[in-house]
């Protein structure tokens, strides 16, 4: 398996870097859909569900990170040197 994952290092390291992106713009995007009435003073402490695209950009968050995770681990075992 790692003479496999040996191969594939150049695909996951792009993948990884891809997804990265795709993470930061995604919490950046949850930033501004947070509303501007707590930036200016609003009473923030109101929970509230999250609905629409919302819960769609939370629930992409949650698998890009995990898929983040997934990709960094095989990253290391392609890239570690076998003994």
């Amino acid at each position: 398996m790692q003479q496999f994952l040996i191969g594939l290092a150049p695909f996951l390291q792009v993948i990884q870097i891809l997804i990265s992106v795709a993470v930061a713009v995604l919490v950046v995007l949850q930033a501004r859909t947070g509303g501007l009435g707590s930036m200016f003073g609003g009473d923030s402490s109101l929970y509230r569900t999250r609905r629409g695209l919302e819960k769609t950009l939370y629930e992409a968050t949650i698998g890009l990170g995990i898929a983040f995770v997934v990709f960094a681990f095989l990253n290391v075992l392609a890239t570690r040197p076998a003994f």
